[in-house]
């Protein structure tokens, strides 16, 4: 499954590469979104970014998996916090095996994890993986 890089920082290059590329999203099995939570400074950014990939119609039925990156860092947001700067305080399906086959609604749900302490993240992926066809 290809990555999507989304971020766009101060570097005007990679911002120039971005703009060229573009992705064939309809042959995407599912997304994995990585938030720096303890950037809050760049939450609305993150944001941005998220929502734009959720508004894309060729990702309606892909899972989403947002992780929270950086929890070993103390200042890091909360999940809870981290939710709500999303916007998602009411749009996740809920962690373990949520049964979503009859039903229209995309799976999307975010787990916090430290990449660097190898935490977190496989929980993220084995909740994803349910829902690759």
């Amino acid at each position: 499954m290809p990555s999507l890089p989304t971020h766009q920082g101060p570097n005007q290059l990679f911002q120039a590469q971005q703009a060229k590329i573009a992705f064939n999203l309809a042959h995407v099995d599912a997304v994995v979104y990585l938030v720096d939570a303890a950037d809050k400074e760049r939450f609305a950014e993150s944001k941005k970014e998220l929502d734009a990939l959720l508004a894309d119609d060729s990702l309606a039925t892909v899972p989403f998996l947002i992780l929270g990156n950086k929890i070993d860092i103390p200042y890091a947001a909360s999940e809870e916090e981290l939710r709500y700067y999303l916007g998602l305080s009411n749009f996740t399906t809920g962690k373990g095996n949520v049964n979503l086959a009859d039903s229209n609604v995309r799976p999307l749900e975010i787990f916090m994890c430290s990449v660097v302490r190898k935490m977190g993240y496989g929980e993220g992926f084995k909740w994803m993986s349910q829902y690759i066809k």
